[in-house]
């Protein structure tokens, strides 16, 4: 019974997680990849960045919660179920989120530092951005299809 209940609520979080997911992608429109001239123009530049970072940690950080729930109990039951190898792909796209997170911070402070172009900056976020967003999807996508088998 038990088991169901954490099952139910992983489900319910998914929703949570994909729409707010959904409002971070809308950052990517306000994106620019001309390097600004100004002080203005930087500021204009490195916003949608930052906003785009900054609510991927809050998201992740989130995340983070959700991972230890079904790492400390819903991945020991698929293990069990003789899913070990699926465990193993989930377990391995959690530590890739903390890297990709990573790499987008590095970024910011290499642009900070002036070691990279606000159009390397830009383009570098934006396709680390499309790989988590490709993982988170398609982590979701597996997770939906397999956890409703343990209840």
């Amino acid at each position: 019974m038990q088991l169901e209940i954490l099952v139910n609520e992983i489900l319910r979080e998914h929703v949570d997680f994909i729409n707010e997911w959904n409002s971070i992608r809308e950052i990517i429109n306000q994106v620019s990849f001309e390097e600004p001239k100004i002080r203005k123009d930087k500021f204009n530049f490195l916003k949608p960045l930052t906003d785009l970072f900054g609510r991927t940690c809050m998201f992740v950080s989130k995340f983070k919660i959700h991972e230890i729930k079904e790492e400390k109990y819903i991945f020991i039951e698929l293990a069990e179920r003789g899913k070990k190898e699926l465990v193993f792909k989930l377990l391995d796209e959690h530590r890739k989120l903390d890297n990709m997170l990573e790499e987008m911070r590095k970024l910011l402070e290499n642009y900070r530092f002036e070691k990279i172009s606000a159009r390397e900056l830009a383009e570098q976020m934006l396709k680390i951005h499309k790989e988590i967003t490709d993982t988170i999807m398609k982590h979701i996508e597996i997770e939906d299809e397999e956890f409703p088998k343990l209840g």
